[in-house]
């Protein structure tokens, strides 16, 4: 998996979005914000104005759910927040991350991406790993220096990583939305197993009722 590769990636597709097509593309929010996706177990409220998308799984790191903040023509690239979900298949939440870590440092020599930080923190009420990396991207002669803050989730045995993407310089202004939006989280059960039981116990019940009530016509008398 090339983490830089997906968060770079995404930056790039986000940052020239026109607002006025973003905002078509709200559907999956209610009135108030809010997300909700059982298939992936999550639901959250988006930071006002913000676009919650989700793009077309074209590879299996590619983000989920992809959240974008208003078009600005003053920036070269626009603030995300996107989420990728995978499974865990019984690995644990440290090795994950220090295996994300060690992907990021053996490109450092090309990419030069440096960690920052990494803190345990909650999101949702569950045990997260906070990181925070910073990038000097070289793209057309130009340099642009991006900073990455992630927060790593296992829950529902699957792991959530949830980043937030900005130019240095905007770092701090989108950051809040940032905070206001995992505070929001919350993992539900992804487990549909239970209500496909019940709708099927539902329809064998109904063709019971419908063989019944056709007997007992074909039994009355004339």
């Amino acid at each position: 998996m090339n983490i830089r590769i997906i968060l770079i990636s995404l930056l790039l597709l986000v940052s020239f979005v026109p607002n006025s097509l973003a905002i078509s593309q709200n559907s999956t929010l209610d009135s108030q914000g809010n997300y909700t996706n059982p298939s992936l177990g999550i639901t959250f409220q988006a930071p006002e104005g913000w676009t919650v998308q989700e793009p077309k799984k074209s590879q299996p790191n590619a983000p989920d759910i992809a959240v974008i903040a208003p078009y600005s023509n003053g920036l070269a690239l626009t603030s995300s927040i996107s989420f990728i979900v995978e499974k865990a298949s019984g690995t644990s939440l440290d090795d994950y991350v220090k295996n994300k870590i060690n992907q990021l440092v053996s490109a450092n020599q090309s990419s030069n991406i440096v960690l920052l930080s990494e803190q345990n923190g909650t999101v949702g009420g569950t045990a997260a790993k906070i990181l925070l990396f910073q990038e000097n991207f070289i793209s057309q002669n130009s340099n642009t220096m991006i900073k990455f803050k992630q927060a790593v989730v296992l829950a529902n045995d699957e792991f959530y990583t949830i980043t937030y993407a900005s130019e240095a310089k905007n770092f701090d202004n989108d950051l809040l939305s940032y905070g206001q939006l995992l505070d929001s989280i919350k993992f539900v059960s992804n487990d549909t197993s239970s209500w496909l039981d019940y709708l099927s116990i539902g329809i064998v019940t109904g063709a019971l009722i419908v063989g019944l009530v056709m007997i007992k016509r074909k039994r009355k008398p004339l």
